[in-house]
């Protein structure tokens, strides 16, 4: 017993010797959607100023410095550039404390004010730096310490996301202003959102970021029938592109861990696809960017479909078509020459257009008395047709240079080289973006929906307009 007794002294004083640590500041951080929000609303890198003979605005930025800055000091209410103001406390407290209040909803004179790190939590000011700087935590995870500032230099640059350690942050503290803890569940969301949409359209609705959500549900229905719910948490806005039309219901609803709010609604009429060429189900609808040139070219009478339902806008052109088409628009007048191609029988569909092409020095066979109706229609080939069309071969050459700008422009071919530059100078044709770099793929087959485009602007640009 008493060896058992000895034993339980010696460990009693061997514990009472280790030092009891410090109370550590719990992990937290402002939400994701409000951090959004305060991000948006003063952007890393810019100003809090005002610019010149501009009023104080705590809730602007400009994207220079003061020039007054140079002098190590962004107090100035001269009517000239100046730092703003928000509660009487200008440069980094000032900042700091705009912050707060936007986050809070709470003016920072009225928070406590504390000189220990123990209850430090996201949404805090800090006076750090022995008096010398003040900064807003939205971060606290471990060790780490994240925050946002402005004027550490002198020149009311907003700064986001500087990192310190808890230790670091300790040794240079001053004082904590500690904000309001709140333990209720989050208000009603207040939603921002139209009533109509074309189908197709990408629908989106928002609502003000609240500071205490951490996470918004949303149930969406149709024609009154539960669909899906979604949860977003790093943005406060949600959007999609409806797959069927009709009423749609979109209910929010703010969460945090002490519960929900209550729920917020936004109602959407999603109209049909409704234009004149609707009977085409293989056409996108008019938010596509081919959409507008197919209407055009169909309404107009240049193309026809494929069929009565189809168009077929990803088909390749073919030599025989452009001919067709170009002999259309100009009301397909009879050719009296004789026919010079082996291979364009008297009764196919685009004989007499393409022999009308021929008489006009529009198209040109592929030697030894070859057309080719059936061959796939360049890009290169399809401006040099309307090149000739609109009567300006044999005028003046384009700067080549015009082609510069095009990653690809040694691939066209010199005998389309003028028409290309008169193309690309009159927005006949736009080159293509892959990763970051033009292209005029010269020699890649147009579809049927880049022919119809190209047409509209060629008919609204170059030649009187149609229709």
């Amino acid at each position: 017993m008493k060896k058992i007794l000895c034993v339980l002294i010696a460990l009693f004083i061997l514990i009472s010797t280790i030092p009891i640590a410090a109370t550590a500041a719990a992990d937290s951080q402002i939400s994701p959607a409000f951090l959004h929000y305060l991000q948006s609303k003063f952007p890393n890198g810019k100003y809090w100023n005002h610019e010149p003979g501009q009023p104080n605005d705590p809730d602007g930025w400009t994207n220079q410095p003061c020039t007054h800055h140079d002098s190590g000091t962004c107090i100035s209410y001269n009517g000239s550039c100046g730092c703003n103001m928000f509660d009487e406390c200008i440069q980094c407290y000032g900042f700091a404390a705009k912050l707060a209040f936007d986050y809070t909803g709470t003016l920072l004179h009225t928070w406590q004010k504390v000189e220990t790190m123990d209850d430090l939590k996201a949404g805090d000011v800090v006076r750090i730096n022995h008096d010398q700087h003040s900064v807003f935590i939205t971060a606290i995870r471990g060790d780490e310490i994240t925050y946002a500032d402005c004027n550490l230099h002198a020149d009311c640059l907003i700064r986001w996301n500087t990192k310190i350690s808890r230790e670091a942050l300790k040794e240079t503290l001053t004082y904590v202003k500690v904000s309001p803890v709140n333990t209720s569940a989050p208000a009603k969301p207040t939603l921002n959102c139209r009533e109509n949409y074309k189908l197709g359209e990408k629908v989106e609705f928002s609502w003000m970021p609240l500071s205490n959500a951490d996470a918004y549900e949303i149930k969406i229905s149709l024609n009154g029938i539960y669909l899906r719910t979604v949860t977003v948490t790093e943005r406060s806005f949600y959007s999609f592109t409806p797959e069927q039309y009709g009423s749609y219901t979109y209910e929010v609803v703010a969460k945090n861990k002490y519960g929900a709010s209550e729920p917020a609604y936004c109602s959407m009429l999603i109209d049909p696809h409704d234009c004149r060429i609707k009977q085409f189900t293989d056409v996108k609808n008019f938010l596509d960017w081919s959409h507008a040139g197919i209407e055009f070219a169909v309404v107009n009478g240049l193309f026809k479909g494929t069929s009565d339902t189809t168009f077929s806008p990803d088909v390749t052109m073919t030599r025989g078509m452009i001919a067709t088409v170009l002999w259309r628009m100009e009301e397909c007048p009879k050719s009296e020459i004789s026919n010079p191609y082996s291979d364009v029988a008297g009764d196919k569909w685009y004989a007499d257009a393409v022999l009308w092409a021929y008489e006009n020095k529009i198209m040109d066979g592929v030697g030894k008395g070859i057309f080719n109706p059936d061959g796939v229609l360049t890009r290169e080939q399809i401006v040099t047709v309307l090149y000739r069309f609109a009567g300006q071969e044999g005028n003046a050459a384009l700067d080549s240079g015009t082609l510069t700008v095009f990653a690809d422009a040694s691939a066209v071919a010199d005998w389309s080289r003028d028409a290309m530059c008169w193309a690309i100078a009159n927005q006949v044709i736009q080159g293509s973006n892959v990763g970051g770099e033009l292209y005029l793929t010269p020699t890649v087959g147009a579809t049927r929906a880049q022919v119809a485009t190209i047409l509209m602007r060629f008919l609204h640009d170059i030649v009187v307009p149609v229709g």
